[in-house]
């Protein structure tokens, strides 16, 4: 607690400041603290102003006793005011304000101080505390001032408001003088400008405007300098005046005028070509250049050149910048270039134009003789090619185009009349016509032929498609290429054929011939393959195949059917190809595709097969033969096939020698779980249904002196079962 004594407060305790304090300038509002300092910024001759709300935040009352007019000290540019409904002294309670407003009014841009000290008492019941309200004054104002740079001079010359920037010396016609006008804050606070005006001018015109406002702080460098750039082109020889209105933040203006005169050297042109008479020209005017012959391959480029003179018949020096001549390096520009010529009044300056032709044909190009210009034309002798085509009644020229041939079937030819014509100024020889690729284009070999200026003859160019889609080529004449576009639409449908060779059941083991006929000419090549597939619940036969086969295997065999005919040809093997049967009873079908030469597919949706069937049936003995023949024993070796890939029994008889007497004469082996273990084996699996059994014999008996038991046998035959049927018997007689 502050306790009172006396009406002060007790030695050791510091008064608390019981007011807030809001300043307000410009729309805006901020809290600031009891001593602070406060800056006020205005221009001379203005004003600027803050005012301070300062609210009572103590619990007692807050008395002021002074006058307003005893509150400030300092510089007298600073005054105050409060509200004409205040009286002093002033009580003021919890809650209530005090509002008084501070004004600075600067007589020069000079900083200015000043302190403000509002004393006021708060009344307790044991006593009274003094305290105040206090804060500290700074007034700045902004001071512009202005001056100017010419670029003619490069000088800066200092400018009062509503003074003038002349542009010196005068400026010749259409070309462009420069000055800077800066514009510096000298002052002791910041300034704004808030605009830059240029009276309407269709010669002066300004650079370098910013955006507003734009601030210029006080005494900061270069940074408190705005520079504007005014530039002045005049159009004619008169005197140009123009005025620059300069705003600033605090409402103010200063103006600077401008003023010009223009000057000109006017230009008179003549060119000579060769010893002839000069030849006058205007600027927009045309130069011609005498024809030249263009050189070809391997020769040295001819010229021809004028001399073009220019002339100041004007009132001004004048200055030729520049001498440019386009396109190069047909056209160029020879002569004292490296620098600028200056002419005074009826002096004159020759350049050098030649023409260097690189096209047979009128050329034109443009030349610049400073702001003057002109056109350039001569002429390139020599023969020259020109192309062209009819379609739908119009001649068409190439380029800028291509040979266009309507859309055609694959296997379909249209052909193109290609018009050249020597569209130049000597005779050119036509010798060279060829087209690329070929196929699709073609053109018939054609002799050489001599077109006089301004003849012409005729290409028959032909478009034969060979694949569906977009196609092109080139039509290259001597050296000149033509573009040629065509489309191919798809081929037309492949007619119906027949597949001749093996039907039904067939035998095993057998070849037959396969051919394959169209039932009427395609009318281009075909190519095709057939392919052979098999089918069946016991596998299939690696010797099924095609006696010769294409790069896949020998179940495919390649064809080809030339245009407009029908028999297929196997891999240069004539009509017909052989096909080999297996030893397993299994379905084999044979299949075609086809394509065109282009590769386009046509094989059709809907197939024609050629189809038949190795059946099962009983075993089929191909050899039987004796081996390791002894006197008493030897061993029996047969071979076959079984289509259904099983065996049942093997069935052995012994026919005897004459003499003799046999005590048995038949021998029967079960086979079927020696045949299923072979057929179900991978070992099996390259030999189809083939099989072979090997079968020892020993014999027992008597014979007489000199005899063996083997010389009792005359013969031995066998069959073979299985789950169709018996083999036939097949026979083998015994040494």
């Amino acid at each position: 607690m502050l306790a009172l004594l006396g009406g002060a407060l007790a030695s050791g305790q510091t008064a608390p400041f019981d007011f807030t304090l809001l300043a307000t300038a410009g729309g805006n509002t901020a809290k600031i603290q009891n001593g602070q300092q406060l800056a006020i910024n205005a221009g001379v001759s203005t004003r600027g102003s803050i005012t301070i709300t300062a609210t009572y935040t103590g619990t007692s009352q807050a008395t002021f006793s002074t006058q307003p007019d005893t509150w400030l000290l300092g510089s007298t540019e600073f005054s105050i005011s409060v509200p004409a409904k205040e009286t002093f002294p002033l009580v003021l309670s919890p809650t209530q304000s005090l509002t008084f407003t501070i004004t600075y009014a600067p007589t020069n841009a000079s900083q200015a101080l000043g302190s403000l000290t509002i004393p006021y008492a708060e009344a307790f019941s044991n006593g009274t505390l003094n305290s105040d309200i206090s804060l500290t004054l700074v007034g700045t104002s902004p001071a512009f001032t202005l001056s100017y740079i010419l670029a003619s001079a490069n000088n800066v010359i200092p400018i009062a408001p509503g003074g003038t920037i002349p542009f010196l010396p005068p400026t010749l016609i259409n070309t462009t003088a420069s000055a800077q006008l800066n514009i510096t804050n000298t002052g002791s606070g910041p300034g704004t400008i808030t605009g830059i005006s240029l009276a309407t001018s269709s010669v002066f015109k300004l650079s370098g405007i910013p955006l507003f406002p734009y601030p210029l702080p006080a005494n900061s460098g270069s940074s408190s300098t705005l520079p504007v750039v005014v530039l002045y082109t005049p159009t004619a020889v008169e005197n140009d005046t123009g005025q620059i209105t300069i705003t600033y933040g605090d409402g103010t203006t200063a103006t600077v005028n401008l003023t010009g005169s223009g000057a000109t050297s006017s230009y008179t042109y003549s060119y000579v070509s060769g010893s002839g008479m000069p030849i006058s020209v205007k600027p927009g005017g045309t130069i011609t250049l005498p024809s030249v012959t263009v050189a070809t391959s391997g020769t040295t480029p001819v010229t021809s050149s004028v001399i073009l003179t220019a002339k100041n018949a004007g009132n001004a020096n004048g200055t030729i910048n520049s001498v440019n001549a386009v396109p190069t390096p047909t056209f160029q520009v020879t002569g004292p270039l490296s620098t600028p010529p200056t002419l005074k009044p009826g002096d004159t300056e020759s350049f050098t134009i030649t023409y260097t032709p690189t096209a047979v044909g009128t050329q034109t190009g443009t030349l610049v003789v400073g702001n003057d210009q002109f056109t350039l034309s001569s002429q390139g002798l020599g023969p020259l090619l020109s192309f062209s085509y009819t379609s739908g009644g119009i001649v068409i020229p190439v380029p800028p185009g291509s040979v266009v041939f309507p859309s055609i079937e694959v296997s379909q030819s249209e052909m193109v009349s290609v018009t050249v014509t020597n569209s130049g100024t000597s005779t050119a020889t036509v010798s060279l016509i060829s087209t690329s690729p070929n196929p699709p284009f073609s053109v018939p070999a054609l002799p050489p032929v001599s077109l006089l200026a301004g003849q012409s003859t005729t290409v028959p160019v032909t478009f034969t498609p060979v694949i569906a889609g977009p196609a092109s080529g080139t039509l290259l004449v001597n050296s000149t290429s033509v573009t040629l576009v065509g489309a191919g639409t798809a081929p037309p449908t492949v007619p119906s054929y027949t597949i001749s060779g093996p039907s039904g059941n067939v035998s095993p083991l057998t070849q037959a011939g396969v051919s394959l006929t169209l039932a009427k000419p395609y009318p281009v090549d075909l190519n095709g393959v057939l392919t052979l597939t098999t089918s069946g619940s016991l596998g299939t036969d690696p010797a099924v195949q095609f006696s010769t086969g294409s790069s896949t295997g020998n179940r495919t065999v390649d064809f080809t059917i030339p245009a407009n005919s029908t028999s297929a040809d196997f891999v240069g093997q004539g009509s017909q190809i052989l096909l080999q049967t297996g030893t397993v009873a299994e379905t084999i079908t044979l299949t075609p595709s086809f394509t065109t030469t282009g590769g386009v597919a046509v094989t059709p949706t809907s197939l024609a097969t050629l189809q038949f069937t190795v059946p099962s049936s009983a075993p089929v003995l191909t050899i039987m033969q004796p081996t390791s023949e002894a006197a008493s024993s030897f061993t029996l070796l047969i071979t076959g096939y079984s289509t259904p890939r099983d065996l049942n029994s093997l069935t052995v008889t012994f026919n005897a020698a004459p003499g003799y007497t046999l005590a048995t004469s038949q021998f029967t082996a079960d086979l079927s779980q020696l045949g299923a273990l072979w057929f179900q084996g991978v070992s099996s699996q390259a030999f189809g249904g083939q099989f072979e059994i090997t079968i020892p014999f020993n014999l027992t008996g008597k014979v007489a002196t000199g005899k063996t038991l083997l010389g009792t046998i005359a013969s031995v035959s066998a069959t073979v079962s299985n789950s169709v049927g018996t083999s036939t018997s097949i026979q083998v007689n015994l040494p």
